[in-house]
Parts: C-alpha cells; sequence; structure tokens
C-alpha cells in the first residue's frame, strides 16, 4: 500500500508540541482504556500483537521530537516491543474508574514515551483491560482510536496522511466571511473562575461517572437538540454547582469552552499524523439557573455547520502563520476556560477475539486549562472523564454534580 509523503505539522500540532512541553506531569498525552471479557495474553503474545499492528499504522513509527518546527520525526530503529507494559491490579472487584485512573497514572519508560499500550489484570481471571496513550502532538483521539482499530483487523493498513488532492480547497472570500462573522466573538475574554486562580500541581486526578446512553439521547430528542449539547449543558451545570460562588455576580459572562470537531474530509482513514482538528468555542452559561436557558443560550457556539469546519482545516494549510496566531489567542486560558470533547465509539468491538464491554477515554489537561472534561459513548454506556491538577475545587465532586445536572435538565424538559 502506497502512503502520500509525511505530512507537514499544522499549527495545532506546533502550539500542543509547544503546551505538553510546559507541563510538570503527563497532561499531554491522551488515551482510552477498554474492559475485555477473556483470558488475558501473556504480555509477550501482546508485545507480537502490537508490533504487528506498529506495521501497519505509520503514525506509530514516529515519535516527537525536540524541534517545535518539525513536532515529529520517524523513529528509525525503535522495539515497537518497548511500547507495551504490564500492570497488575489486587484481585477483587473494580470499577471502570479505578482501572482507568491506574493506567491515566502509569508511568512512561525512558525512550518509549510517545505512545504506550498497557495491559492491565489481577483483579479477575476472565477479564483485562488494555489501555492506549499517545502524546497529543503525534495524534488526535479520533487517530488513535483508529489505529487501534489494526488489532481488530489482521492486515489492515492505515494511512500516514490525507491525500493533497483530498484536501478541500481554500476560499478566500468564503473563510473572509466566515472570519468577520465569528472572529470578534472568539476574541472575547472567558470568564473568571476558581480553579483558574489556583496554581496548578505536579499531579493529575481523574474521575469519572457513567450513564444510559438512552438518557442522553431522550433528553436530546424532548429538547430538539444533539447528544453533544445536552452533554455540554449538563456540564455547564455541573460547574455552576462546582464553584457556586463564581456566578453570583451582576452579569457574569459565560465560560467558554474548546470542543474539538473532526476536519478530515469524508472517506479517508482517521489514523492520520498529527491533528485534524477545528474548533468551536462553546459558550457554557454557568450563571443562568434556569437549565432550560442554559441550554438554549449555547445551542448557537455549537453550531458545527456555522463553523465552516472545511475552511478552517483549509485556511489551516493555506495561512500557517495567520492560522498560528489564532489558535494560540483562541486557546490562551483567558479565553477559554477548559477542554470539552466528545468521542462516539459505537459498538461491537473486539480485541484478539475478545469482546470489549466498557470503554473510557483519559483525556489530556492542556493549555494551563485547570479542566478537561471527556464524554465517551461506547454500546449503552457513555462514560463522563475529569481530569484536573488543581485541588480547589475538589474535583472529586464533578461526576456526582454532573449526574445532579442531568437529573436537573430531564426535569426541566419532562412533559407535566
Amino acid at each position: 500500500m502506497s502512503h502520500p509523503p509525511s505530512p507537514r505539522p499544522s499549527p495545532v500540532d506546533r502550539h500542543l508540541h509547544r503546551a505538553a512541553r510546559a507541563l510538570p506531569h503527563h497532561g499531554g498525552y491522551l488515551g482510552f482504556v477498554g474492559i475485555l471479557e477473556g483470558p488475558p495474553p501473556g504480555i509477550e503474545e501482546l508485545r507480537d500483537l502490537v508490533a504487528d499492528t506498529v506495521a501497519r499504522v505509520p503514525a506509530w513509527r514516529y515519535r516527537v521530537c525536540a524541534d517545535n518546527r518539525r513536532v515529529w520525526e520517524p523513529a528509525h530503529g525503535q522495539d515497537p516491543r518497548g511500547h507495551v507494559h504490564e500492570l497488575r491490579l489486587p484481585e477483587g472487584p473494580v470499577t471502570l474508574e479505578e482501572i482507568a485512573r491506574a493506567a491515566h497514572d502509569a508511568p512512561f519508560p525512558e525512550g518509549a514515551d510517545n505512545w504506550g499500550i498497557w495491559l492491565l489484570t489481577g483483579w479477575a481471571p476472565d477479564r483485562y483491560a488494555l489501555a492506549c496513550r499517545v502524546h497529543h502532538a503525534l495524534q488526535d483521539a479520533l487517530g488513535g482510536m483508529a489505529g487501534i482499530s489494526a488489532f481488530m483487523v489482521p492486515g489492515l493498513e492505515l494511512q500516514l496522511g490525507v491525500p493533497p488532492e483530498a484536501e478541500p480547497p481554500f476560499r478566500p472570500v468564503r473563510t473572509a466571511r466566515w472570519a468577520v462573522r465569528t472572529l470578534p466573538a472568539l476574541l472575547r475574554p472567558t470568564a473568571r473562575w476558581t480553579p483558574a486562580r489556583q496554581a496548578a500541581g505536579t499531579t493529575r486526578t481523574l474521575h469519572s461517572t457513567s450513564c444510559d446512553t438512552g438518557r442522553l439521547t431522550a433528553l436530546a430528542r424532548a429538547a430538539g437538540a444533539s447528544l453533544n449539547q445536552i452533554y455540554l449543558a449538563t456540564t455547564a451545570g455541573a460547574l455552576r454547582a462546582w464553584t457556586p460562588e463564581d456566578w453570583t455576580a451582576r452579569g457574569a459572562g459565560p465560560l467558554h469552552s474548546f470542543v474539538p470537531a473532526e476536519s478530515r474530509p469524508p472517506g479517508h482513514e482517521t489514523a492520520t499524523l498529527g491533528n485534524h482538528l477545528a474548533a468551536l468555542r462553546a459558550e457554557l452559561h454557568c450563571a443562568e439557573p434556569d437549565p432550560r436557558r442554559r441550554l438554549d443560550l449555547m445551542r448557537a457556539s455549537t453550531d458545527r455547520h456555522a463553523a465552516e469546519v472545511p475552511q478552517q482545516r483549509a485556511a489551516l494549510r493555506a495561512l500557517p502563520r495567520v492560522a498560528g496566531l489564532a489558535t494560540r489567542c483562541l486557546l490562551n486560558r483567558s479565553r477559554t476556560a477548559l477542554l470539552t470533547t466528545n468521542v462516539p465509539l459505537g459498538a461491537g468491538l473486539v480485541i484478539n477475539g475478545h469482546p470489549v464491554r466498557g470503554l473510557a477515554c483519559l483525556p489530556p489537561l492542556l493549555f494551563g486549562h485547570p479542566l478537561s472534561v471527556a464524554l465517551t459513548t461506547y454500546e449503552e454506556q457513555a462514560t463522563i472523564s475529569f481530569t484536573s491538577d488543581r485541588g480547589d475545587a475538589d474535583p472529586g465532586r464533578l461526576p456526582q454534580l454532573w449526574q445532579e445536572s442531568l437529573t436537573e435538565l430531564e426535569e426541566a424538559y419532562a412533559p407535566v
């Protein structure tokens, strides 16, 4: 299978590279963890499987380099088996959150710190977990997850990059109209809130909660909203309850979250090198006490069609210096307070013959943000994960507050 030449890093890749190097912890990594049903493989068997997979996922044959202009370089001579690690958990009942936290906290061995696969075993003879973590400058979430798909389809070969002929054309007039319509709002500062005024710690925490995906889809139908909008509105309610003192002042503005939007042209494999993301800047109206109005006020800022995703992608390629300045401006913590991402993962995944029974995201923590939130939907379960490096307010309260906010929004749309 022929591959296009190695793609050039985008301004987003370079910004992620700089942001990750400034962190005292591994907040520049994203990942997934899945629970599988069946007897766990031996570590050597898994290393053989990974070595076969890496031969078919060219992005995993690169590494992040020190040069911010190049961002990545070929990892010549690197043994992919050295990226596979084992972690044994205590015997007995264990939750998906506890498994995810163990994978989230596992250190990267020296020399194998661009991506890694962890085999987690020990709590049950017929269950095990696999976790994948990758440097965000190397791949985005869908890229990493697509790489994992090569485990599930022996012989599947994936692309290194998007062919140039498949890229959307740059249309200056259309892009200028979009910029005039949207950029002034993007430059407005975000609300000040307590977590951003606290000093970042040297470690991160991970907390999560789950609900039936059917609850979110039923609420989306009742509200005439997308599932992503329901997730964001519920998150806004949880953040309102998390730091209530921040939302009592009159005229408190919205808290802005960065919502990544997939930008790869349709029909192309997603396991490509680098980040293929456009930006939505969602307005979380935490000062609004009415849950229905919180959702209504947020709708316009989460309109994917209005975001002109193909034109954003084309502008990143055609105007790299302008796009780099816009990226740094948008992701600055004075304008964007947190990351909120939504990763739908379908159903029926099988790895090495074993069905995946649960999946959760391990969100990155970048740009000086005090919090990242990720929604992962798989089969009938939606898992919401919270990563933070601040201790005040206590991020351990967020899972319960999110559940209470979901119930509040459901009651607001319940038929009378």
